[in-house]
């Protein structure tokens, strides 16, 4: 069975624009058995990279042409794409701890049966609540 991945924004702008962290997350659920894994995500993903894409161009980090290429990029990845509805009443249980976005990765990353999350955001892991693997640029899960 190939691994089983859950993508949160943070990771997926990071991959798209394939920074340091992005790369280094790329080797880690890369693996090196060669197999595929498999890529997660909910609904609201597409959305999020899109949000920070944008304002990565109004930042002047990014060219319009670049963003351009990276949204037909996201378009078009081939992530299985759970809707938010069936998450959300756990996600709220959450919501003292991590915003409603970052629950709907947690959670789906608890209903896929060997998930980790994988995410930039350093402090996820020792978030509480966030009762899952998760993988960063600076570690493999934990």
């Amino acid at each position: 069975m190939p691994a089983r991945y859950v993508l949160d924004a943070s990771a997926g702008v990071d991959i798209l624009e394939r920074t340091v962290d992005g790369r280094a997350l790329g080797e880690l659920v890369r693996g090196e058995d060669g197999d595929e894994p498999e890529l997660w995500t909910v609904e609201h993903f597409h959305l999020e990279v899109a949000k920070v894409l944008r304002r990565d161009v109004l930042a002047g980090v990014i060219d319009d042409e670049q963003a351009t290429a990276l949204v037909d990029v996201l378009a078009d990845w081939p992530l299985n794409t759970v809707s938010v509805a069936p998450l959300l009443t756990e996600a709220w249980t959450l919501r003292n701890n991590l915003t409603i976005h970052d629950a709907l990765y947690v959670v789906l990353t608890r209903r896929l049966e060997g998930a980790s999350l994988v995410s930039t955001d350093l402090k996820l892991r020792r978030t509480p609540g966030v009762d899952v693997p998760v993988i960063t640029p600076d570690q493999s899960p934990g």
